[in-house]
């Protein structure tokens, strides 16, 4: 996921506030792997840019599915 901003606090902001929308529709925290912050000083362009690497396998849903199915047997 990446999020860009002119302000790093709203950046950080919108990051958490994904990370806690996909933690609910998982139904578990989400495995982050990493966190890059880096900047863009190219004119025009948000100056900061932050980045998070998460474990594939988390984001494609399979441990709520499986819950929600288990619940509907």
């Amino acid at each position: 996921m990446q999020f860009r901003d002119d302000d790093l606090p709203t950046a950080l902001e919108r990051c958490a506030h994904w990370l806690r929308s996909a933690q609910e529709w998982l139904g578990e925290p989400v495995d982050v792997v990493s966190i890059h912050l880096d900047y863009d000083d190219r004119e025009g362009a948000p100056y900061y840019d932050l980045k998070l690497l998460c474990n594939e396998e988390d984001l494609a849903g399979a441990p709520r599915a499986l819950r929600d199915a288990e619940n509907e047997s």
